[in-house]
C-alpha cells in the first residue's frame, strides 16, 4: 500500500481536528484505552506496529467527545406500532454514532393479519422493513461512516417468501442485507428430497407455502444477486455462550456477530502476516499481541458511550468482544501453502485455535483482577471465570487491511494486480508485493535472463491485472500457480471448508463471502447451503460472480442492455481502426469500423506465414452480421475471451489466448476510443478488462467494488468504503 493511498483513507475517515498522521491516531486511541503508561504503550505500539487494529469506530471516536466504540448492535423489533418505532429511533442512533444494527422482523405478524385496534390489517415485516430503510438512508454515520442494517427472518414465518424476495430487483431496501433464519428442521426436509411437505400454511391467504417453494425461492435470489444470506439457528443456539439469557436469532449486519437483542460488540483483527518470520509462525509474538488485544477490547468496553441504556446493560452484562484475524492468506503464500489446500486449512485451523485458546485464557486472567462478566452463572463456562462471555470472532476488515496493507479477514486475495485512484484521481499500479518478488524469482530460477524475465513478468502482472488470474499462462511453473491463487479461482467447495476451519475455532461467527464462478448453477447453490450446514457454519454469503450487473448508483444503464438497431443499408462510408497485432499461430490485421460510435463490421486478415485466411474471413463475416443484427459488441469479447488455444498459450508473444480473444480485445479497444496502433504497447491501464463482468462501482470515488467479506453491498478497496460498514 503507498503512502499516499493510506494517507488518502486517514484524511477521508480517521484523522481528527490537530491530527496530521497515523501516529497521532494511535497516541489518541492509546491513551483513551491504557489505565496506566504500561497498557498506553501497548497499546500504542500495537497499533503502530500494524500488528492488531481495532474497529473503525474506535479508531475514529476513542479520545472524542462522540466516544462511541462500538461497530455492531443487535435491537429487538415487536409486533405493535410503538415498538417498530422505538426499533426505528434507536438504529437511526446507533448509525449517527458509527454502528450497524441487526433486526429479527420475525415478531412481526404476517400481511394480512388483523389489528384490532385500528379494525384494520397488518402490512407484514417487509413493508416495516422499507420504513427502517428509508431512515437510514436520510442518516449519515457520525459523518465518516453510512448506516448497515441486517434484515432477517425466520423460515418458518408465513411472509417468508415475499421477505426472500424482497431484495429481488437491485436498488431495493438498499441498507440492508437480508438472511434466511433456517433451522436443522427445515434443512432435514430439504436433504431428504421432501420438498412437496407442506411447511407453513398462511394463516391470512390460505396459502400451503410447501419446502420446496421457500427453498428455491432461497436458490433462486442467491443465484441473482446473492440475496438473501443463510443463518443456520440450532448451529448458532448449540455454540450460545450464555443459553441462560435466552437464545439467539439477531446478528450484526455481516454476519459475524449473532448477538442477544440489545448487545454489542467491540472487535479487532490481529495482522497474521506480521507473525511470520524464515517462514514461520512466530507463537511467542502472537501470544503476546493476543493477550494485549483482549485486554484492548476489554477496556473498550469501559471506555465506551453507549447509544442507548439498553446496550450498555446488555452489553456489560456479557461483555463480549470479537477478536479475529486479517492477513490470513498473506501468511499462507509467506508461508508457501496454497489456500485450497489441505496442508493451508491445517495451518488456519491450528492458529486460530491457538488464539482462541490464548484469548480465552487472557479473558480468565482478566476475571481474577477485575471479575467475571455478571452474567456469568449459568453460562456454557462452568468454573472456569472469564471476563468475556465471547472472545473471538472473523470480521470484516474492509478499511483496517488497507492501513494495515494487508489481506481482508480471512479471504483470499481478489486480485494481484490492480489500479488505484487517490482523492485527485491520480492513478496507481498497485503490484502485491509477495506475488512480484516470488514471480522474479520463479522465472529466473526457471532459466530465464533478465531480459526474458522482465518481458515476461510484465506479461504476467498485465494479465492478471485484466482477468483477475494467472492460472491459464501455462508458462509459469505449475508450483507457483498453485501457490497464486485468486478468490475467483478456488472453487466453492474449498471457501466452505476455510470458513468451517476456523469456525471450530471461533466463539461467535464469521464474516466471509462463498465465491463462486458466474457459471454456477442453482444446484452448486444448493450443493454449497447443504455443505455449510454439515460442516456446522452459523451463516454464509454466496456471490457470483457477475449476478450483481448494476452499479451502486443507478446513473444509467449499462450499454450493453441496450441492443444495437436491426441492419439498416451500410452507409458508403465508416470510421474505423485497425490494428496488427501477434496471436498464437500468426499475426493480424484486424479492422473495426464504428457506425454512431459502435462497432458495426469487422475485417481479419493474416500476415505472414501460419493462420488460416478463410477461417479468419469467417470470423469477421460473422462478427459483422451479429453487430448489424442487435448483438451487443460486449458479449463477442466477453465469449472470446473464453476461448483457448494451445498455440497462444505456448508462445509468449500472443497478445490474447486465441486468435478470437485477440480480436474481441480489439473489438473492446476501438469501442472505447483508445488511441493506440499495436496491441504490443499496450499500457496496463489502459487495458479493458474484458473477461470480467460489468462492474459495480463505489459512490465516493467510482472504482470497482468487490463483494467479499460477507457484505453483498460491495466493498471498495481504492477509497475504504463500505456498504456494511
Amino acid at each position: 500500500m503507498t503512502d499516499s493511498v493510506v494517507d488518502s483513507i486517514l484524511k477521508a475517515r480517521y484523522l481528527r481536528e490537530g491530527e496530521k498522521d497515523y501516529d497521532d491516531i494511535c497516541r489518541r486511541v492509546a491513551e483513551a484505552l491504557g489505565e496506566n503508561e504500561d497498557e498506553i504503550r501497548d497499546y500504542y505500539s500495537e497499533m503502530l506496529s500494524l500488528r492488531f487494529l481495532p474497529n473503525s469506530p474506535t479508531l475514529m471516536n476513542a479520545g472524542t467527545e462522540l466516544g462511541q466504540l462500538s461497530a455492531c448492535f443487535t435491537l429487538y423489533v415487536g409486533d405493535s406500532i410503538s415498538e417498530i418505532f422505538d426499533a426505528v429511533s434507536w438504529g437511526a442512533q446507533i448509525h449517527k454514532t458509527g454502528g450497524g444494527t441487526g433486526y429479527n422482523f420475525s415478531n412481526i405478524r404476517p400481511e394480512g393479519s388483523p389489528v384490532c385496534s385500528t379494525d384494520g390489517v397488518a402490512s407484514g415485516p417487509v413493508s416495516f422493513m422499507k420504513v427502517f430503510n428509508a431512515a437510514t438512508e436520510v442518516i449519515k454515520q457520525g459523518g465518516r461512516r453510512r448506516g448497515a442494517n441486517m434484515g432477517i427472518l425466520n423460515v418458518w414465518h408465513p411472509d417468508i417468501l415475499n421477505f426472500i424476495e424482497s431484495k429481488k430487483n437491485e436498488g431495493d431496501i438498499a441498507n440492508f442485507n437480508i438472511s434466511v433464519m433456517v433451522n436443522d428442521e427445515f434443512m432435514e426436509l430439504v436433504e431428504a428430497g421432501e420438498f412437496d411437505k407442506v411447511w407453513i400454511h398462511h394463516p391470512n391467504t390460505g396459502e400451503d407455502i410447501t419446502v420446496g417453494a421457500v427453498w428455491e425461492g432461497i436458490i433462486n435470489g442467491i443465484w441473482r444477486n446473492g440475496e438473501p444470506g443463510v443463518l443456520f439457528y440450532d448451529e448458532i443456539n448449540r455454540k450460545n455462550m450464555t443459553p441462560n439469557l435466552g437464545s439467539i436469532d439477531t446478528t450484526n449486519p455481516c454476519g459475524e456477530q449473532p448477538l442477544l437483542h440489545f448487545e454489542s460488540c467491540v472487535l479487532g483483527s490481529l495482522n497474521l502476516s506480521k507473525f511470520i518470520y524464515k517462514d514461520v509462525l512466530d507463537r511467542k509474538a502472537l501470544e503476546r499481541s493476543t493477550r494485549i488485544a483482549v485486554r484492548f477490547l476489554d477496556s473498550v468496553i469501559e471506555k465506551n458511550v453507549f447509544p442507548i441504556p439498553q446496550i450498555r446493560i446488555a452489553t456489560r452484562r456479557t461483555r463480549k468482544i470479537g477478536l479475529g484475524l486479517m492477513g490470513v492468506h498473506d501468511a499462507l503464500l509467506m508461508l508457501k501453502l496454497a489456500y485450497d489446500s489441505p496442508e493451508g486449512r491445517d495451518f488456519c485451523e491450528e492458529t486460530m485455535a491457538f488464539v482462541n485458546e490464548i484469548s480465552a485464557d487472557e479473558s480468565h486472567r482478566l476475571a481474577a483482577e477485575k471479575g467475571a462478566f455478571p452474567a456469568f452463572k449459568g453460562s456454557v463456562w462452568g468454573d472456569y471465570e472469564v471476563r468475556n462471555a465471547a472472545m473471538t470472532t472473523i470480521a470484516p476488515t474492509g478499511t483496517i487491511s488497507l492501513l494495515a496493507g494487508c489481506s481482508s479477514g480471512i479471504e483470499p486475495v481478489f486480485s494481484y494486480a490492480y489500479t488505484r485512484k487517490d482523492t485527485v484521481q491520480k492513478t496507481f499500479e498497485m503490484i502485491h508485493p509477495l506475488f512480484e518478488s516470488e514471480l522474479e524469482k520463479t522465472l529466473s530460477g526457471i532459466g530465464k535472463s533478465p531480459s526474458e524475465v522482465k518481458d515476461l513478468k510484465r506479461k504476467a502482472i498485465n494479465h492478471v491485472h485484466e482477468t483477475g488470474t494467472i492460472q491459464d499462462l501455462l508458462w509459469l511453473p505449475e508450483s507457483f500457480r498453485r501457490i497464486f491463487k485468486t478468490a475467483l479461482d478456488i472453487d466453492w467447495r474449498s471457501h466452505v471448508l476455510m470458513q468451517a476451519a476456523f469456525q471450530r475455532n471461533v466463539h461467535a461467527s464469521i464474516s466471509k463471502t462463498i465465491n463462486m464462478p458466474e457459471s454456477a448453477t442453482k444446484k452448486d447453490i444448493a450443493d454449497v447451503l447443504l455443505l455449510s450446514w454439515h460442516e456446522k457454519i452459523k451463516g454464509l454469503t454466496i456471490y457470483r460472480t457477475g449476478s450483481r450487473q448494476s452499479v451502486v448508483l443507478e446513473l444509467s444503464k449499462r450499454e450493453e442492455e441496450k441492443p444495437a438497431e436491426i441492419s439498416t443499408p451500410r452507409p458508403k462510408e465508416l470510421s474505423g481502426k485497425t490494428y496488427l497485432c501477434q496471436s498464437g499461430c500468426c499475426r493480424l490485421y484486424v479492422t473495426v469500423n464504428l457506425r454512431d460510435g459502435k462497432p458495426w463490421e469487422v475485417f481479419i486478415r493474416t500476415v505472414g506465414i501460419g493462420g488460416c485466411e478463410a477461417n479468419s474471413n469467417a470470423l469477421g463475416r460473422s462478427i459483422s452480421t451479429g453487430l448489424q443484427n442487435g448483438v451487443p459488441y460486449q458479449k463477442f469479447v466477453r465469449q472470446f475471451a473464453k476461448v483457448n488455444c494451445v498455440s497462444a498459450i505456448r508462445n509468449p508473444g500472443s497478445e490474447g489466448l486465441s486468435c478470437a480473444d485477440v480480436v474481441g480485445k480489439c473489438i473492446d479497444l476501438a469501442a472505447s476510443k483508445k488511441q493506440i496502433t499495436t496491441l504490443d504497447n499496450w499500457d496496463i491501464t489502459e487495458v479493458s478488462a474484458t473477461s470480467k463482468p460489468s462492474k459495480n462501482l463505489c459512490p465516493e470515488c467510482g472504482e470497482e467494488l468487490d463483494f467479499g467479506e460477507g457484505c453483498n453491498q460491495g466493498i471498495c478497496k481504492n477509497c475504504g468504503w463500505s456498504g456494511c460498514s
